[in-house]
């Protein structure tokens, strides 16, 4: 079970040292890495998040995966948390960590979700309606759910636009049902 808070504060600590060294980018790229790893691998993720297995022999393992991958920062900051057993935050501490840098560099994380790929073309049109709008930069994901039907919805901040057939519809019958309501 993961604890936001500590994630919080390990993140935001993270952050202000990878700030002040000039390698924020360089870091959250490290936890992408052993984040994705541990996705990837179950073996690796049930190793580190074993309470069986002794901390000094997580330590050993990270170093051996990590130490010639990873800025020492990163490093540092997983032997930190593998020593205050909280390796279980490392995924909540990586989305906080991204979260601090895009807050920190005026970045909006906008998820576009459309019922087939999008063409380049639209989805460019698309980002750069988000920026005139926002202001800001704009890291987008991309993604397909054939269930919209056609259309996009896309969701950034606390703002969501729902331009779908099956949002569309949705609507559609909320309205039909209040008028139902309204008559009888």
């Amino acid at each position: 079970m993961t604890d936001r808070r500590a994630a919080k504060r390990y993140a935001r600590a993270l952050f202000n040292t990878a700030l002040k060294l000039d390698v924020v980018e360089s870091v959250e790229a490290d936890l992408d890495v052993i984040v994705g790893l541990m996705r990837k691998d179950e073996r690796f993720e049930n190793f580190l998040l074993s309470p069986r297995v002794p901390r000094e022999d997580k330590v050993q393992m990270v170093y051996r995966l990590f130490s010639d991958r990873v800025t020492a920062v990163t490093l540092q900051a997983l032997r930190l948390l593998l020593d205050k057993r909280r390796e279980a935050e490392l995924e909540a501490v990586r989305e906080e960590y991204s979260m601090l840098r895009r807050e920190h560099g005026q970045v909006v994380y906008a998820t576009i979700t459309s019922a087939k790929p999008m063409a380049k073309e639209d989805a460019d049109n698309l980002v750069q309606s988000i920026v005139k709008k926002t202001g800001k930069k704009v890291e987008a994901l991309f993604e397909v759910d054939p269930a919209l039907i056609a259309g996009a919805r896309v969701a950034y901040g606390s703002y969501v636009m729902d331009g779908s057939v099956k949002g569309s519809l949705s609507q559609l019958r909320g309205t039909l049902r209040r008028d139902l309501l309204k008559q009888g």
